[in-house]
């Protein structure tokens, strides 16, 4: 091989020697971006998954608060309705003493005339009295007469023993109320207590929300998402009602009744309104989101009532909103009432304007016990107060 060709085979080798070089280090580059793009999806995946953790506890433990703070709320309810029974008892009680100690007073005093006309004339000679008579129907008379004052003075005396008897068993009854009375004042404090504490609990995971920025974001998300969900339960209800009317058409069957309302709706409870319709600041994640409805405050226990009447399509528990009620008044209106304690209809139930539908909570995504109304109108949800 002459030094011509073996310059031009040397080249030959060196080009493919930094070809195969490039090739390699293009690969290597390739490989790092497709790791750091899969980085960034686990990444991004983890996070994701980190979010939705932080949200499944805050709504897990909001839900076993709410569930503790319920039965503190209850258990201070039944306390205060023994308080009401037992005071109730103690002023019938005190009334009844009262009356005892007037009508003992009374025969104290005709006792007291009897002893006092004993002292000043003497003790009656009953003997004297019966030889004194001049006859025998005489005898009778006076006989039948000095019956009737024994008999007059025994029953004075055993009716005033007892009215004591019945006033000291009333007092001592009054005592044992006035007992319980205050066994159940320290029961409502401690009672009173966990609900403090339950509510403290409450904020502090609230407050936990608020500081995860990201947590937030997702959770704003969420509802939004709990919002569409609602609306398509709404409509997959009527899809349901619709499809059983044309079933039974078909059919020739009797097609499913439902109740109409009015178009005009009533208040579900009386209350302040605590949070408008539209958009605000978020009670618990402190982001400006959509508030598809408003808030009416009310306490633990308050009944909700249906605003018109109509027929209930879901009742259960929607995440955000707790236990719900949705009633469908035809003519495309729909009502949501959110956040309930408990639930007093069921689906497929016709309801009537004013009817107690449920009794008002704290349960979902809430600070404390409200009413959440909701008005939908073709699928959309509309500002409750041109309604009202």
């Amino acid at each position: 091989m002459n030094r011509k060709n073996q310059f031009a085979l040397s080249i030959i080798i060196a080009c493919t020697l930094a070809a195969s070089s490039y090739q390699g280090t293009f690969a290597d580059d390739l490989d790092d971006q497709l790791q750091d793009i899969q980085g960034q999806i686990d990444e991004s995946h983890n996070s994701q998954a980190n979010w939705q953790e932080i949200i499944d506890q805050v709504n897990v433990k909001l839900r076993a608060i709410q569930v503790d703070l319920d039965a503190a709320n209850a258990r201070l309810k039944d306390i205060q309705n023994q308080q009401a029974q037992i005071n109730a008892q103690i002023k019938q009680t005190q009334e009844e003493i009262r009356k005892a100690q007037e009508h003992l007073l009374q025969h104290q005093k005709v006792l007291n005339q009897r002893v006092r006309s004993i002292y000043m004339h003497g003790q009656l000679n009953y003997l004297e009295v019966i030889t004194g008579a001049k006859s025998f129907s005489d005898f009778a008379n006076r006989l039948e007469l000095l019956k009737r004052v024994i008999r007059s003075d025994y029953n004075l005396i055993l009716e005033i023993q007892n009215q004591k008897a019945q006033i000291e068993a009333k007092e001592e009854q009054l005592e044992k109320d006035k007992a319980r009375l205050d066994a159940l004042a320290q029961e409502a404090q401690k009672a009173q207590s966990q609900i403090a504490a339950k509510k403290a609990e409450q904020q502090k995971v609230l407050d936990d929300a608020k500081d995860n920025k990201a947590a937030a974001a997702q959770m704003e998300q969420d509802l939004i998402a709990e919002s569409k969900r609602v609306h398509n339960l709404i409509q997959e209800r009527l899809r349901q009602q619709e499809a059983a009317r044309q079933a039974a058409s078909q059919s020739g069957g009797e097609a499913p009744s439902y109740t109409q309302g009015s178009g005009v709706l009533s208040w579900p409870c009386n209350g302040p309104i605590t949070s408008p319709y539209g958009y605000r600041v978020h009670p618990i994640f402190g982001t400006t989101i959509y508030h598809s409805g408003i808030d009416i405050g009310v306490d633990y226990g308050t009944p909700i009532h249906a605003a018109d009447s109509g027929t209930v399509i879901y009742v259960g528990w929607i995440s955000g909103y707790g236990n719900a009620v949705i009633i469908d008044h035809g003519n495309g209106m729909q009502t949501l009432y959110g956040h309930n304690q408990s639930l007093n209809v069921s689906e497929g139930q016709s309801v009537s304007k004013g009817q107690v539908i449920a009794f008002a909570g704290s349960t979902g995504n809430s600070t404390g016990p409200h009413c959440h109304f909701e008005v939908q109108v073709n699928g959309s949800a509309v500002d409750p107060m041109g309604y009202l």
